[in-house]
């Protein structure tokens, strides 16, 4: 550590050059982690935060919601089976606020239930009328608004907003599910599935039916795991990109050093020391650069446009960090073989 640090301070335009290199790449990650999350909770917040662990759809459906019809028959088995099943009936609408048109998803639930979403400004679906995703707001809608359906021109009254209501990219608006099928007269008192709070093996299933977990279900939103799969092997490049960088930076760096480790060997240093020195080196500048980075990132999210799908925790950008330092110290073992490789001689006479 001793010679890692004597070393940073002798070079301090190259280390903060090679700083600034590795600050950029982990600013990228950031972002892109935090772009990454912000789209998976604007696709699925809704099955994301929700209680419920497993969701009972139409076998041929295979849990994707708009795809499953359940009767209302098998709705009753499986709530007198099934302590706390929740019937979810959606369906995507447009709707007016004034001459502002928007669209959304339609959400049945019933107002006591497991599905019934908690108010963050107003009041619950016990009042009846809507509760509208909070996002919704942006748009300039208000507590006490009325909504007209389209094309049927049916009113919604808001009374309430709640968080994490979003389901493909469209914000949710909940109403109980009376209110739900009075809007959708062909469904026929049929919903699209079933949710529990209880874990998939302790569910009681009915012939017919398909069963999915929470994770289950994510994977077969329409669009979700196409989404979240070219977003990560996004990641998974540049993170391979910053492995490449860090290494070849630091391996010529070790090559340049090549007659003064030769000369550390001959008073006696061990391939050890050195080794651990490079080791260090590249591990305390990319930890510096990493913190830099993230300061930068935490900072900017305050900047950014409201409707953006970002969403960036401490949590992830500690573990994008721990994944960074990894990266160097694998990308630092090129350096370390070539030190090992160093013969102080030929070193000595190469200087």
């Amino acid at each position: 550590m001793y010679l890692a640090l004597r070393e940073l301070q002798h070079q301090k335009l190259r280390s903060l050059l090679i700083g600034g290199i590795v600050a950029l790449i982990a600013f990228m990650v950031f972002m892109l982690t935090g772009l990454t999350r912000g789209l998976s909770r604007d696709s699925a917040s809704l099955l994301l935060d929700t209680p419920a662990q497993s969701f009972v759809t139409t076998k041929e459906a295979g849990g994707v919601f708009n795809r499953s019809f359940l009767t209302p028959e098998q709705v009753e088995a499986l709530q007198n089976d099934n302590d706390g099943a929740a019937a979810l009936a959606q369906t995507f609408v447009s709707f007016s606020r004034g001459d502002k048109q928007l669209s959304g998803v339609l959400l049945g639930v019933d107002a006591r239930g497991l599905l019934a979403p908690e108010p963050s400004e107003g009041q619950g679906l016990r009042a009846g009328g809507a509760v509208l995703d909070e996002s919704l707001r942006e748009d300039g809608v208000q507590v006490g608004d009325v909504l007209t359906l389209k094309p049927s021109g049916d009113k919604l009254r808001v009374v309430g907003f709640t968080r994490s209501a979003r389901l493909s990219h469209q914000p949710g608006v909940y109403v109980s599910l009376a209110r739900w099928h009075h809007h959708n007269p062909r469904m026929r008192g049929a919903v699209n599935a079933v949710a529990l709070a209880a874990a998939p093996e302790q569910v009681k299933l009915g012939t017919d039916l398909s069963l999915t977990d929470r994770a289950q279900t994510l994977q077969v939103l329409p669009g979700y795991k196409e989404e979240q799969g070219s977003l990560t092997m996004i990641q998974v490049f540049l993170v391979a990109v910053a492995a490449f960088v860090l290494a070849v930076f630091f391996y010529v760096m070790t090559l340049q050093k090549t007659a003064q480790f030769g000369l550390l060997k001959a008073i006696g240093a061990s391939t050890g020391t050195l080794a651990g020195s490079v080791v260090a080196q590249m591990l305390l500048l990319t930890l510096l650069a990493v913190t830099a980075a993230a300061a930068v990132t935490l900072g900017m999210v305050q900047l950014l446009p409201a409707g953006m799908p970002f969403h960036l925790t401490p949590g992830n950008v500690a573990a994008a960090s721990g994944l960074l330092l990894a990266v160097a110290a694998l990308a630092s073992l090129l350096s370390v073989r070539r030190v090992a490789r160093v013969d102080p001689l030929i070193a000595l006479g190469a200087g």
